[in-house]
């Protein structure tokens, strides 16, 4: 079990979105909404590219409706925008007339930025092989593109930005430390079905950054582990998966 990729993930998270506060008077809110559409169309292509496996339709169309009919219930959504407001009220000991106003808007960048890290294949395969091989190459990798888009996000979207390193450090941590545990259930094509999952959520992801949509896409996290209990299940009827 490596942590060391979770914790360098956690790290150049936060480091691109501070980069990005020190930078952002230099962006207009015209250009600031112009890069966002462009950083959404990269985040389509991430989000294609991982569709491209070897996934189950039934498989995951089932994983979707189940894991939204839990996370609606949950409303993990709002539970992590309320999260994102408690860490701002918790950065100074009093919050001026001006932060407060800000709170929407620093919770709206802590939950684009915190799915953008946390929903996608190389989230799910890089904590998998840190946990299971102990090689955090994936994660590495995945570090240093996410300095870059939460950059651009800090630039846009403010400073909830930077506090998303602390749910990418505890969601990649929390993967990596369980992934011994669930290694008896991590087939090949089980894997597969996470991964396929993950990708169709970062699409809604895109599209939310474009303003074309706007779903709360945390509601839908359970279904991208969901395909560890329903995949195995639905193999066993013959021609369904």
């Amino acid at each position: 079990m490596n942590l060391l990729g979770a914790l360098v993930n956690g790290v150049a998270a936060s480091a691109g979105g501070l980069l990005g506060l020190i930078f952002r008077k230099r962006i207009s809110e015209e250009l600031g909404d112009f890069l966002m559409m462009g950083m959404g169309l990269c985040v389509l292509l991430v989000g294609i590219q991982g569709m491209m496996g070897a996934g189950s339709v039934v498989t995951i169309t089932i994983c979707m409706a189940i894991g939204g009919v839990i996370g609606h219930a949950i409303d993990i959504d709002g539970l992590v925008g309320r999260f994102g407001a408690w860490v701002q009220r918790r950065l100074g000991p009093a919050a001026t007339a001006e932060q407060k106003a800000a709170e929407p808007s620093f919770a709206r960048g802590f939950v684009n930025a915190t799915l953008f890290i946390c929903v996608g294949s190389m989230a799910i395969v890089g904590s998998l092989e840190a946990g299971l091989e102990g090689d955090a190459a994936t994660l590495y990798a995945k570090s240093l593109i996410d300095c870059i888009v939460t950059m651009l996000m800090g630039a846009t979207m403010g400073a909830g930005v930077v506090a998303s390193g602390i749910c990418v450090l505890a969601y990649e941590a929390i993967l990596t430390a369980g992934a011994g545990a669930l290694q008896p259930l991590l087939s090949d094509a089980v894997v597969d079905q996470m991964l396929v999952t993950g990708s169709l959520l970062l699409l809604a992801i895109g599209f939310n950054m474009m303003k074309i949509t706007d779903i709360k896409v945390a509601n839908f996290l359970p279904a991208a582990f969901l395909p560890i209990v329903v995949y195995p299940l639905l193999a066993l009827v013959p021609g369904l998966v």
